[in-house]
């Protein structure tokens, strides 16, 4: 519980930070207008400094998935074959462009700081996507201050973000060149490269897009050899990332109705493919009902955090690591209209992301069975879960809301 207890106390300090930052917005937005480059300084200060600290000046390990990318990553630089030689539920790619840091420090630290630099990079796309945001550089500031993101990075090494800076890059080249076809091609790098939860955007970006010929000849230049390739060297093991559909994670409304009915079993498939509908079906419903705009940019973003948001609420899969995936640009595109109420929602999200979690693998990480013989500290974890998926459902709703909707630019 120590764990739970450091994590707690950081998102309550960086909470207190992020609202003494938005209270002074206007001036720390003025100085940042006349010094672009501070941004750096504020991902030093609450990225590599902390790292430095924790992992130098302590000499901590890393933890978490961390160790866990240290080992898979140490197969691949021995020339390991994914999946067949060893298994892990990210894309193919994955475990081998973590490997690169372990030429240069054969160290988990090194691939914790490798992941950070996946942050940067992403960071530095958003604010070339954004740029014309009058503060976006005070919205990337609030985003490296929020516990999640944080805590995610800097304690838990999660690589989440990249999924954000493919889709980021594809926007950034699609604003320069106007080619659809390359920003399938990056699109499908992204789904080797991260996760194959990116493949729920994708469908749904190429049935709702008017540009959909164009980005799957794109995603099939990657995809279709991607595919051929994986088959010849591990057969139906291709299909080894879905295994982690078995796990029970929380919360989600899956583990919320659990103990009202007695348990349910993590691993039914009925449960995996009932998430699935909801998202496709949630997301579609959000982009016909609410009128969601079908240019490129504008569509990838809300499909982007439209099924991530949903998966987030429905599958049981889901877990709070995903907030970091759509934390930055749902930051830096839709905040410029947050009102008070939408602040500590997402600050007190952010700290329920950051902390439950830790919690909810020290009491065993399981789906509760029922109420009658739950401990205060596991009340206290069932309540958390609950709060968490309700300001989800507000969130959900509120970024679809006119005042903010027809106000993001991208």
């Amino acid at each position: 519980m120590t764990v739970v207890w450091g994590k707690f106390l950081i998102s309550i300090l960086l909470s207190f930070i992020c609202l003494v930052s938005l209270y002074y917005k206007k001036s720390i937005s003025s100085s940042l207008q006349n010094y672009p480059k501070a941004i750096y300084v504020y991902w030093f200060v609450f990225r590599l400094f902390p790292f430095f600290i924790v992992y130098t000046f302590y000499d901590y390990n890393p933890q978490s998935d961390v160790i866990f990318f240290y080992q898979t990553s140490g197969q691949a630089i021995k020339g390991a074959i994914v999946y067949k030689d060893f298994w892990q539920p990210y894309s193919p790619i994955f475990p081998y462009l973590n490997a690169i840091p372990l030429f240069f420090l054969n160290s988990s630290k090194a691939i914790l700081s490798w992941i950070l630099l996946y942050e940067l990079v992403a960071i530095i796309i958003t604010r070339k996507i954004a740029s014309a945001h009058q503060n976006i550089d005070f919205s990337i500031l609030i985003y490296l201050i929020l516990p999640a993101p944080f805590i995610f990075s800097v304690l838990g090494g999660q690589e989440d973000i990249m999924m954000w800076m493919f889709v980021g890059w594809s926007v950034l080249v699609y604003k320069k060149t106007g080619n659809i076809v390359l920003v399938g091609v990056i699109l499908g790098l992204g789904l080797l490269s991260t996760k194959i939860l990116l493949i729920i955007p994708l469908f749904l970006l190429v049935l709702f897009s008017d540009k959909r010929i164009g980005l799957l000849k794109g995603l099939l230049m990657v995809g279709i050899p991607s595919v051929a390739i994986m088959l010849y060297l591990v057969g139906d093991r291709i299909f080894a990332p879905l295994e982690i559909g078995d796990f029970p994670f929380a919360p989600n409304l899956v583990s919320l109705i659990s103990p009202l009915i007695g348990g349910i079993e993590p691993g039914n498939k009925i449960l995996n493919w009932g998430g699935l509908f909801l998202i496709l079906f949630g997301t579609s419903f959000f982009i016909i009902r609410y009128k969601i705009k079908t240019d490129y940019p504008s569509l990838i973003l809300s499909v982007f955090i439209l099924t991530h948001l949903i998966t987030i609420i429905a599958h049981k899969n889901s877990l709070p690591n995903y907030y970091y995936i759509i934390l930055l640009p749902l930051i830096c595109f839709y905040s410029q209209n947050f009102t008070r109420k939408d602040w500590v929602s997402i600050l007190i999200l952010n700290s329920i992301a950051a902390v439950q979690p830790s919690l909810w693998y020290s009491l065993g990480a399981k789906f509760y069975t029922g109420f009658g013989n739950l401990k205060p500290a596991e009340w206290m974890d069932y309540s958390l879960q609950m709060i968490y998926i309700a300001l989800s459902i507000y969130l959900l709703f509120r970024i679809n809301t006119p005042e903010i909707k027809d106000k993001v630019a991208i």
